[in-house]
């Protein structure tokens, strides 16, 4: 089978073939990012961009729960396939697919039946509720496709698949930025256009991922196997960690949201709108190296070829985190230039409050990179406990402590700061677990 690549190639091989194509499909989805904030603040203006914001803590929830499902079944799927349990990878396979397809469809009924009270828990304010709720109406008729189009992505690695998984995603996000331009540019459809376009660049994602699993020759098979609970228990535990790292970008969002609505008004939501595309497009590099070797590692975790484990990780660490100085450089080099992109002409105030703002939350990336690495190789190996703690240190208690008392000793500075801190304690939680892993036995 193709797997056994995973087992017997050479691992610095692996890594570029893998990490490679992951990375560029997760660059490519940060492009798109942008390229969509640059067509609603052009075409429909900042308040739209503020609104988009609002709404994204709804479909991150579902993604951070995708991710959870699928991140939890590529760690098990690839370590039965090592272990030559085809079977048990297959039903592994099948359950995610249940429970991706059950969860998402819950979350596509509530958004398309209670919009406007989602928008006012969101922080919605009445000025930017009818945008906010008319998003999340229109995207949630979508997101079963996001929800198993994230699934299919991560099984297609374990297939040794990742250029084909980068294919799918670069086809999607092209169609994305075509129908940014017709929807809004074109046609002038507004908030609901700007939703459509994501949404059906969910659909063509998703059908692309489905594609390979229904060949004849296909090793793995959605339907396959049959629904356990106890896999579905495994599933959901081993992918925890990627899932709140994904779910605390939702509650930064919401959280930084609420506290600039507070402080500054529209205009400091607006600002921190551009700084997380920014952000986004970072962490999903970071993401994207961490994933790509995650099936390099949790295979021949499986197969018990501990060296090479050993070898993956020191490689992906050491990628983070030139990629992390990288960003922090770009970052305080040609910000001014990026965010001026996203307004128009006469926001000279809202810029400089964007720029000033990117700058300080630029130095998490010297660090982040490290803590998502760290994370994904325990997710990886089946140890997500540590990978857990990691998480909620990263993207939820420290945030939430941050936003809360930074500003009051720094004022509007100190929210900024919020997330470099967060980062900034959680690497010496993830280099004291690294290094109890490494002093009492390697895995």
């Amino acid at each position: 089978m193709k797997e056994n690549i995973l087992g017997t190639e050479s691992v610095s091989k692996l890594f570029l073939q893998y990490s490679i194509p992951t990375i560029a499909a997760m660059l490519f989805l940060g492009l798109n990012t942008i390229v969509d904030g640059l067509f609603v603040g052009h075409y429909i203006g900042a308040d739209a961009l503020a609104a988009v914001n609002i709404a994204m803590p709804f479909s991150s929830f579902l993604f951070a729960l995708s991710v959870v499902i699928g991140i939890g079944a590529q760690s098990m799927i690839g370590r039965k396939l090592g272990a030559g349990h085809a079977g048990e990878a297959n039903t592994a396979f099948t359950t995610a697919v249940v429970l991706a397809g059950s969860i998402s469809l819950l979350f596509a009924a509530v958004a398309v039946a209670f919009p406007q009270p989602i928008a006012y828990a969101l922080g919605a304010n009445e000025h930017l509720m009818p945008q906010v709720a008319a998003y999340i109406r229109c995207l949630g008729l979508f997101l079963p496709f996001l929800a198993m189009m994230m699934v299919f992505d991560y099984v297609l690695k374990t297939m040794a698949m990742p250029v084909y998984a980068m294919l799918a995603l670069v086809v999607a996000i092209s169609s994305h930025m075509l129908l940014n331009w017709l929807f809004l540019a074109k046609l002038s459809l507004g908030i609901t256009g700007a939703a459509l376009a994501a949404g059906i660049s969910y659909c063509i994602a998703c059908c692309m991922a489905a594609l390979p699993f229904f060949y004849k020759k296909a090793g793995l098979r959605p339907f396959a196997g049959s629904f356990d609970k106890q896999a579905a228990g495994h599933i959901l535990y081993s992918g925890s960690s990627e899932g709140l790292s994904e779910l605390g970008t939702g509650i930064t969002t919401f959280l930084f949201n609420i506290t600039l609505m507070r402080y500054v008004g529209e205009m400091g939501v607006a600002a921190f709108t551009v700084i997380s595309y920014l952000a986004f497009i970072g962490n999903n590099v970071l993401i994207g190296l961490s994933d790509g070797v995650g099936a390099i590692i949790s295979y021949n975790y499986g197969s018990r070829q501990m060296e090479r484990v050993k070898k993956a990780l020191q490689l992906v660490a050491a990628a983070a985190i030139v990629i992390g100085i990288g960003f922090f450089i770009a970052i305080f080099v040609f910000s001014k230039e990026v965010i001026a992109l996203f307004f128009n002409d006469g926001n000279e105030e809202l810029l400089a409050f964007a720029v000033y703002g990117a700058k300080l939350y630029a130095f998490a990336f010297l660090v982040n990179g490290l803590n998502i690495v760290t994370a994904g190789y325990f997710t990886a190996i089946g140890s997500p406990k540590k990978a857990v703690l990691i998480a909620l240190n990263k993207g939820i208690i420290w945030i939430a402590i941050g936003i809360v008392v930074l500003p009051l000793l720094f004022g509007i500075h100190g929210i900024w700061l919020t997330v470099p801190i967060a980062e900034i304690v959680t690497v010496v939680l993830s280099g004291f677990l690294l290094h109890s892993q490494f002093k009492h036995k390697f895995v």
